[in-house]
């Protein structure tokens, strides 16, 4: 009989290590729901790649709901930004530092010749937009720099 009443209580113990276990496991593993319009236009692009999903508002008064996907497309890190109807907002990838125009280069060089590159983006914004994005640390802060395709200076910012 008391040998019955362990093996129970050992079971009820079992029992209930495994189910708090699976729910703190389930709280960590997060759902995102993207829309499958955005999936089908992912694929669309982007055949036979899995990208890792997150969700954003981003836009004046952060009212615009989008979705980012990251990814490894032509051995390069990149990231898709689509609104919740499929549209392709943003699309970026990292580039080397060979691949960034020379008159970028320059005017790094001339301008903030103490700070080095610390990542460098081509991106591609709806209608075919082209800019570089350049990144560098300033007094501890994450500034970047924005060009055209052809490399000429457009604007600064800071996140």
């Amino acid at each position: 009989m008391l040998t019955s009443l362990k093996t129970i209580l050992c079971i009820i113990i079992l029992m209930h290590t495994t189910i708090t276990n699976a729910q703190s496991t389930k709280e960590l593993k997060q759902e995102i729901s993207v829309p499958i319009i955005v999936l089908e236009k992912f694929t669309q692009n982007f055949p036979s790649i899995e990208p890792v999903w997150d969700i954003n508002y981003q836009g004046t008064y952060n009212q615009q709901l989008v979705y980012k996907g990251k990814f490894i497309y032509n051995n390069r890190s990149s990231l898709v930004v689509y609104d919740k109807d499929g549209n392709l907002l943003v699309f970026a990838a990292t580039v080397e530092k060979s691949e960034i125009p020379d008159k970028i280069i320059k005017y790094m060089a001339k301008n903030f010749p103490a700070f080095s590159i610390v990542e460098a983006l081509l991106v591609t914004r709806g209608t075919d937009e082209n800019t570089y994005e350049i990144a560098i640390y300033v007094n501890d802060q994450y500034v970047v720099k924005v060009f055209t395709k052809s490399g000429d200076f457009i604007k600064t910012t800071k996140t």
